[in-house]
């Protein structure tokens, strides 16, 4: 039984893949949607990011108490809404390019979309509850469930085409900088949703999103993730992001460590 948050639970799964073990998993985060996904999320010693191992199967029960994962904070909830949002954002366009989508395929591209409408609407009262102690409460009930169950359907029903694209390729390379594990997974993961817009040429698309991440919290800038903005650093984010085997390259085929510094260059003047 895994009594916890999405590190934890990640590393649970892998734990009982090894011993061939049930498993039983009990989330005291909406930091993610580890708690419900077949997959984890794997870090070295030094918290740089290894690969996403998928599980032959999930937990046998995944038992969710809304308002004991309320108690944890608003600002555990931010984490959780930066990685979720990045749903659509990385899985639409993966979908769009493809001409052999099944139901299930389907399925995931609707669930992204619904979750990135339902995070819109129901982050700012959410989080607003949870700061004034009011735990029980339906904006809550529907933004953890949003976090956690919403958001392992995509990558559970849509399979490697929806787990992950360009944003979590950032992430990946903002592990390599010193630094960074004081930011939360989820942060790191907005921030790279920025980065992916630009790449992608959607500039609108990304400007539209400020306004949220501003009201949220999530960060859209080296600074705001307390990070050094040096050129040595750039060329290490953009060096992962892009390399040979990058699921970036399934939202932007051909996509340069020129373009993914450059992106990370416009934002960096934002306000």
């Amino acid at each position: 039984m895994a009594i916890g948050a999405g590190k934890l639970s990640d590393t649970a799964k892998n734990v009982a893949e090894i011993l061939d073990l049930d498993l039983i998993i009990v989330p005291t985060l909406a930091c993610a949607c580890a708690a419900y996904s077949p997959y984890s999320v794997d870090y070295d010693d030094e918290h740089r990011f290894l690969g996403v191992p998928v599980h032959p199967r999930n937990s046998i029960a995944l038992l969710v108490d809304s308002s004991l994962i309320a108690r944890a904070g608003a600002d555990k909830l931010v984490g959780g809404i930066g990685d979720t949002i990045a749903k659509w954002y990385e899985s639409a366009p993966v979908f769009d390019q493809a001409s052999d989508l099944t139901v299930f395929d389907r399925l995931a591209y609707h669930s992204a979309h619904l979750i990135h409408d339902m995070l819109l609407e129901e982050s700012e009262p959410a989080l607003e509850a949870v700061r004034a102690g009011d735990y029980d409460n339906e904006h809550v009930r529907t933004l953890i469930n949003t976090i956690i169950g919403l958001a392992g359907t995509v990558g559970g029903f849509g399979g490697v085409r929806a787990r992950e694209s360009g944003a979590h390729s950032v992430h990946g390379g903002l592990t390599r900088v010193a630094g960074s594990a004081t930011t939360m997974h989820g942060e790191k993961v907005a921030y790279g949703v920025l980065v992916q817009l630009l790449v992608e040429g959607k500039e609108s698309e990304m400007q539209a999103l400020l306004p949220f991440y501003a009201t949220i919290g999530l960060p859209h800038s080296w600074r705001q993730m307390n990070l050094e903005f040096t050129d040595e650093n750039l060329q290490t984010v953009a060096d992962f992001a892009a390399g040979p085997d990058s699921p970036f390259r399934a939202a932007v085929p051909g996509v340069t460590p020129a373009q993914i510094i450059e992106a990370m260059r416009t934002l960096e003047t934002l306000a």
